[in-house]
């Protein structure tokens, strides 16, 4: 019978947001994720956005029949309202219990799709820092389009969706690293087919490991 591991209590609760473009491997590596922190003992949840409510559902009707007849403007708003119920429901809830909320997708990504639609990319921005709490690190999980693409088709046996088109993709891309490559508090970690799925989980354990070590309590 396996030892449970040691139970860690942190000072307060820790966001951590995965993000990338389409077929960037976030699902993947933020349930690994959660997994991986609660054997070692931590309380830990994944959450996802768009979330299943009735926000997020409207988007991903969206990206399921297309976006030809919504206005970007109006898009980005579907997602400033499911985040709000996201931070009320799950997100504020989870950190108030000292957990660790790992997001699978966050507003950066509303900043990098939307952004490339053409909205203001300072403006999504700001609209959700007023909404939704600060991550404390986050992930940028960087790899071409095509490849993101290529994974879509084969790995999950799906065609894109109008989210996942390849020019669209490469705008995304652009602004994830450009808008957000060089602050603190974000990593922007190589997730090309180069690379398995564990050496990337072990890199993204790396970054976050000190700010855990430094919030546990003794």
């Amino acid at each position: 019978m396996l030892a449970t591991a040691k139970r860690r209590i942190l000072k307060r609760g820790v966001l951590i947001a995965i993000e990338g473009i389409d077929g960037a491997g976030k699902t993947t590596q933020s349930t690994i994720l959660a997994r991986e922190l609660t054997k070692r003992g931590y309380s830990a949840v994944r959450l996802h956005e768009p979330t299943d409510g009735i926000w997020g559902q409207k988007i991903k009707e969206l990206a399921k029949n297309g976006r030809h007849k919504i206005k970007p403007k109006t898009e980005s708003e579907f997602f400033i309202f499911d985040r709000i119920e996201d931070v009320k429901n799950n997100i504020s809830p989870n950190l108030q219990k000292k957990k660790i909320v790992i997001m699978d997708r966050y507003y950066f990504s509303n900043v990098a799709y939307q952004g490339a639609r053409g909205l203001s990319l300072t403006d999504i921005e700001k609209k959700n820092k007023r909404i939704a709490p600060a991550p404390d690190i986050m992930i940028i999980l960087d790899l071409p389009p095509e490849v993101g693409l290529k994974r879509i088709r084969h790995k999950r046996n799906a065609t894109p969706n109008h989210f996942e088109r390849q020019k669209h993709l490469k705008a995304v891309r652009q602004i994830f690293l450009e808008q957000f490559g060089n602050r603190p508090n974000i990593r922007i970690i190589d997730g090309n087919d180069t690379r398995s799925i564990q050496m990337v989980t072990s890199e993204i354990l790396r970054i976050i490991e000190p700010l855990l070590a430094k919030l546990e309590e003794t």
